[in-house]
């Protein structure tokens, strides 16, 4: 196990950050949705981390491949009360009062809790259809708007992402995801490369959906890739309702980040190797 404490210095105040990654796969009932898993060089990409601000206070515990999460750090930011449950004896998560964003099954523990119920419904998309098992707590200064909480949570995404990929060797590193919701269709292109970069094209017509801002999307994924350390493009081609043009651009992401973090096998082409002539796609956060 590889622990990282590091600080991050791009507000007035430092946030302190937790990270632990590229565990080796436990043995409990709940696997990792990739076969590849059972081999040591296939270990399970995971983080758990904490990210507190004067405005806003994230954990977040993530696998990029699925199977069971490791539990959320101690904090005294949330209730540390947590009961195991007989019907999901894997579960090392607290689950949120509401289950809006809830879903528990054999290869994937999905628990999202930011404040903000559409930004919720988004991020549960990504996770089922990437393949993660992902869990988001989150207080924010709603009673300001919708903008620390959404910015910060995905920032803490970003980093967990960027974490969990660790060195980035065997990754396919390229990926494009094209889905559809109804009318709507959208498309992503995501390059793991180290050089973060974003362009955001979603073409809302409409202020708000749900209680999140429809800018704050845009946003929002702005700095997921700036803190995944990635070349993200998105964009909705057409649709006229604005929750099926945002879903349908989270469900591309997520088939985008599932291809591109897809690892070649020990013995392919790209298997154990950095795939970039610079020999190097290594996180530029890590300790």
């Amino acid at each position: 196990m590889n622990n990282t404490s590091f600080i991050i210095y791009d507000d007035p105040i430092p946030r302190y950050i937790h990270c632990e990654y590229n565990q080796p796969s436990p043995k409990p009932k709940m696997g990792s949705t990739s076969p590849q898993s059972s081999s040591p060089a296939m270990s399970r990409r995971t983080c758990a981390l904490s990210r507190i601000t004067n405005e806003t206070k994230i954990q977040i515990s993530m696998s990029i491949d699925g199977g069971a999460l490791a539990p959320f750090e101690p904090s005294e930011h949330f209730d540390s009360n947590f009961q195991p449950s007989t019907k999901h004896p894997d579960l090392a998560i607290p689950l949120p009062a509401s289950h809006h964003a809830t879903q528990i099954t054999s290869t994937q523990q999905i628990a999202i809790d930011t404040g903000v119920g559409f930004l919720d419904h988004m991020l549960h998309a990504l996770s089922k259809h990437a393949g993660w098992s992902l869990a988001i707590r989150a207080r924010g200064d709603l009673i300001i708007d919708d903008h620390h909480t959404t910015e910060d949570v995905f920032l803490a995404l970003g980093t967990a992402f960027n974490k969990c990929l660790g060195d980035r060797k065997s990754v396919v590193r390229f990926g494009r995801g094209d889905a559809p919701l109804d009318e709507a269709v959208s498309w992503s292109v995501i390059d793991l490369s180290n050089r973060p970069y974003a362009v955001i094209n979603l073409g809302f017509t409409r202020e708000k959906i749900g209680d999140l801002s429809t800018e704050m999307i845009v946003h929002g994924l702005e700095s997921f890739a700036q803190a995944a350390s990635v070349t993200l493009h998105v964009k909705c081609e057409y649709g006229f309702n604005n929750h099926h043009r945002a879903e349908s651009a989270f469900k591309s992401l997520a088939v985008a980040c599932r291809v591109a973090c897809e690892r070649r096998g020990e013995g392919t082409v790209g298997g154990g190797d950095v795939v970039s002539t610079k020999g190097v796609l290594g996180s530029s956060v890590s300790g």
